[in-house]
Formats: structure tokens, C-alpha cells, sequence
């Protein structure tokens, strides 16, 4: 994962910058205007203090925080995504994001888990052993036969249900058990904070603002992706004007192929002259037995639909070009089928990173709508008069620190509940491929 995902996944933009068209940009990221000095007229500001201070309460792990400290390059790209989220939520304000009901409650409960969690870090820090020794029980219980807490409780319950992980599915008695505790524990907590002054910390204002502003900056995004995608024309000229995108020539060579294969010439013969597979080169591009769930999908639906000594179209797929002939078909153990195929593949351009998402044309579309985002987005924090300090120094970790956007833990040695199921960290990713076919 490159330096600059670890700082989206950590801040949870949602502004859907893929690994993928990051690191197959057609050409660099277009320059952001030239930022303005900090001014009173900012609409939203951070010093060079503040970022030093957010880099703190955003907790990076050790090596991405040296790493950041080490480069100016990072740290400009760093400031700059902030600048974008930030410019986002302040037009989601502007549009009347944050009236919305739903949004109302996350925005509120944000707020209360980043100080409730930034009050868990000072006690435990000062010695709490536990987290009864923070927030008892009796306290909970007591918070909750408050008029006002059932009501604020079934809301958030609902918002939970509806966006966190059951995904509109009923909770369970299991989960309300423990729902309950954590709200109570958060809310308490949350006061106590406050009581205490940490609320008027400024790391704690940056962090309940960076949470904030995921929030509305994500909904906002959602709602408006669709003005940012690429046409059909405009994927044309980007790839016209870079044609490491262009991969008519390896489709012209890998028809080739398969007409030669088609008349007659023997597939092993072809696959060791022309396949770019390493793992079948000198082996007639043998693959082997494999099922189902062995191969990426394109790859596995051809092989499956043809018939022993058949020889298919041509096959595109993440890693090129690929002609298969499947030599034998029997039953798998267990049930299911298997296949022993053959196949010769022919590469995309080389100066494409092999294996990635999607064919040129993709991969194209998905830099073109990136570099669209950014400009979107760079044009927005200007007009919303956003500022944040590229320069910064960034020293050794506070002794306290606050939670992270994706940082939901709110007592000492637990786990808490986020407000929200969006956002609250990277994406998980799929199952490699079986090896061999990049």
C-alpha cells in the first residue's frame, strides 16, 4: 500500500481515489493553484501548528509518521487532501448537508466520540486501570433513566442499524446489550471531557473537525460522482494523448496467435514462442488442473465454457490478452468440475503496472476521473476559502493524543461502537489470483 493510501484510508476521505489509478496516473497530478496566504478572510484555516498537531491526533503507525516527516512531497499531498475534504465539507454546509436528520445525529455523535475517546486517553494515561475506573457502571445506569437519553439511545440505534454493519438488518439482543454500554460509557465520558476542558484543546477541535468534515465530505461525494465521470470521448483523448493506454497492438498480436492456432499449428508449439506468462513459458503454457474460484472471473467463465481440444476467442483480462485451450474436463472431489487448460498470454504495455485493475482503457477512465476529482476538488477548497499549512514540522508523539477519524476506540483495552458504519476504514482487498496469470 503506497504512503499516500495509508493517509486516505487513515482519514477516511470516501473521496474514491483508488490505489490502482494512483499508480497508473497518465501523466502527474495536475498542480493544485498555488495556495493563498493564510489570511483572516479564511472561511477554514490551519497553521502550520495545527497540522503538526493533527498529524498527532490522527496516529500513524511509526513508519508512516517517519516517512511523513522525512518528505516534503508527502507532506504537501498530505495537506492537500485535508484542503479537499475540507473544501467538500463546507460545501456540503453550504448546500444543507448538515440539517439533513441523519447527518445532524452522525455530526453530533462524532463530536462526542472524539472527546470522550481523547478523555479515555488522558485517564488511562494518568493511571485508570480499567475502564470501570473511568466510567462506573452505576454512572451508566443512572445515564440512562434520564428522560432525554431512551429517545437519543433508539436514534442512535437505528442510525446504527441502517448504516452500520448489519446493514438495515434487525440487532440482535446481543448487540443492544452491548450497544447500550458503549453509548452510555461514550456519552458519560463525552461529559466528563468536557467538564474537563479537553473539548477547548485545539488537537481535540482538529479532530472532531477532520471527523466532521469525513462525514459531510463523504455524503457529498457520494451524492455528486456522477458529474465527475469520464466520457467516452474524453477517455479517447486520453488515451490519444498517452498511448501507453492504446493496447491495439498487443490485440492485433494475440489475434494473430489465435489464427495460427485456429489453421492448425500446434498450441504448445505457439504458447512457448509467443506466451509472456513466465509460469507457462517452456511448458506449452500448461496451467494444470484448476476449478472454479482459481482464476480471475473472465479468465475462469472462458476456459469453463469450452470443450476438451477446443480453442477459445481472445480473453482480456487485468493481466492482457490470453487465447486458452482446454485440453480435459473431469469432476472434482467434493463436487464441482475441473479443467486442464493451456493458454498464451500477451502482456499490456509494459509501462502499465502489470496486474492492476482493469485493461488500459480502464485504467485510463480511472486516471482521467481522478485527475477530474482533484481539479473538482482543489476548485471547491479555493472557493470555499480553505487554507492548510504545507510546511510543517512534525516531531516526536504528544504524550496525549486524540482518536483518528478511523479510530473508534473509546475505553481503555476495548472497542467501541463507531456513531456510523461509513468510512470508518480501507477497504479490504480480494484474493489474489492463482499464480500464474501475470
Amino acid at each position: 500500500m503506497s504512503h499516500r493510501k495509508v493517509f486516505l484510508a487513515s482519514l477516511a476521505l470516501l473521496l474514491a481515489t483508488s490505489s490502482t489509478a494512483s499508480a497508473q496516473r497518465a501523466r502527474p497530478r495536475p498542480a493544485p493553484p498555488k495556495a493563498a496566504a493564510p489570511s483572516a478572510a479564511a472561511a477554514v484555516r490551519l497553521t502550520p501548528e495545527d497540522m503538526a498537531l493533527v498529524v498527532d491526533g490522527l496516529g500513524f503507525p511509526p513508519e508512516v509518521r517517519s516517512r511523513l516527516a522525512a518528505s516534503a512531497e508527502e507532506r504537501k499531498a498530505f495537506a492537500r487532501d485535508i484542503r479537499q475534504m475540507l473544501g467538500l465539507a463546507e460545501e456540503a454546509k453550504a448546500a444543507g448537508y448538515a440539517a439533513r436528520p441523519e447527518l445532524k445525529l452522525q455530526l453530533e455523535l462524532s463530536r462526542s466520540f472524539v472527546v470522550a475517546q481523547a478523555y479515555f486517553k488522558t485517564r488511562e494515561q494518568a493511571g485508570a486501570a480499567g475502564p470501570d475506573q473511568v466510567v462506573t457502571p452505576a454512572e451508566i445506569d443512572a445515564f440512562f433513566k434520564e428522560p432525554a437519553t431512551p429517545a437519543q439511545y433508539e436514534a442512535f440505534l437505528e442510525d446504527y442499524r441502517v448504516n452500520g454493519p448489519n446493514k438495515g438488518r434487525p440487532l440482535s439482543d446481543e448487540q443492544r446489550v452491548d450497544l447500550r454500554q458503549h453509548y452510555g460509557r461514550v456519552m458519560i465520558g463525552k461529559r466528563k471531557g468536557v467538564a474537563a476542558g479537553i473539548d477547548r484543546q485545539r488537537q481535540t477541535q482538529l479532530v472532531v473537525m477532520l471527523q466532521q468534515a469525513r462525514l459531510l465530505a463523504g455524503a457529498y461525494s457520494k451524492e455528486n460522482s456522477a458529474r465527475l465521470k469520464a466520457t467516452e470521448a474524453e477517455v479517447d483523448a486520453y488515451v490519444a494523448a498517452d498511448p501507453k493506454y492504446d493496447a491495439r497492438q498487443e490485440r492485433a498480436k494475440i489475434e494473430t496467435v489465435l489464427g495460427r492456432a485456429r489453421a492448425g499449428e500446434d498450441f504448445e508449439a505457439l504458447a512457448n514462442e509467443f506466451t509472456e506468462d513466465p509460469s507457462g513459458k517452456g511448458k506449452g503454457g500448461d496451467l494444470g488442473w484448476f476449478g472454479r474460484g482459481q482464476m480471475v472471473k473472465p479468465f475462469e467463465d472462458a476456459a469453463f465454457a469450452l470443450k476438451p481440444g477446443e480453442v477459445g476467442g481472445v480473453v482480456e483480462t487485468r493481466f492482457g490478452f490470453h487465447v486458452i485451450k482446454v485440453e480435459e474436463r473431469r469432476a472434482a472431489e467434493g463436487g464441482g468440475e475441473q479443467v486442464r487448460a493451456r493458454h498464451i498470454l500477451i502482456r499490456y504495455n509494459p509501462a502499465l503496472r502489470q496486474g492492476a485493475q482493469g485493461s488500459p482503457r480502464e485504467q485510463a477512465r480511472a486516471a482521467l476521473e481522478e485527475e477530474k476529482r482533484h481539479r473538482a476538488f482543489d476548485e471547491i477548497a479555493s472557493r470555499r476559502r480553505v487554507f492548510v499549512a504545507e510546511e510543517f514540522e512534525i516531531g516526536a508523539p504528544r504524550a496525549v493524543t486524540s482518536a483518528a477519524p478511523g479510530d473508534q476506540t473509546v475505553k481503555p483495552g476495548a472497542q467501541a461502537t463507531p456513531p456510523a458504519g461509513r468510512g470508518t476504514g480501507p477497504p479490504k482487498p480480494k484474493p489474489a489470483a492463482r499464480r500464474g496469470r501475470g
